[in-house]
């Protein structure tokens, strides 16, 4: 297990650790991001997608995700199929819903339920 960690003055941490059995990498993104969050979270989505495993996003601390969050998570989405750990915020949950996005992300309840969700290429071993 490899980890990484990130903060920015505006309240937001973004933990990355990327996990080998099974193969994923798990950002936690705490907090609340905004307009200082930006290289915080390019950073860390570029860390988490360059590797060529599933994207796990826990957002269950996350406070108020604005746009930016938004478009990073798409990018992962269609780069690495991510999935989202909750429980979302409310204001976050609205988001994905006035953009269309909450019908392409599955949201976990747990992350043991997000990494028993990863589906491995025949014959790879977890």
């Amino acid at each position: 297990m490899d980890a990484s960690d990130h903060d920015s003055e505006g309240g937001l941490s973004v933990l990355g650790v990327q996990f080998h059995r099974p193969n994923a990498y798990i950002l936690t993104v705490r907090g609340v991001t905004g307009p200082g969050s930006s290289d915080v979270l390019d950073h860390a989505f570029t860390r988490a997608t360059a590797v060529a495993q599933p994207v796990i996003v826990d957002l269950g601390a996350l406070e108020f995700g604005d746009a930016t969050l938004l478009g990073h998570l798409l990018g992962a989405y269609q780069s690495h199929r991510a999935v989202l750990v909750g429980p979302l915020s409310a204001s976050f949950s609205r988001r994905l819903a006035v953009t269309g996005a909450a019908s392409v992300f599955t949201v976990h309840a747990t992350l043991t339920q997000a990494l028993n969700g990863i589906t491995l290429p025949p014959g790879a071993d977890t």
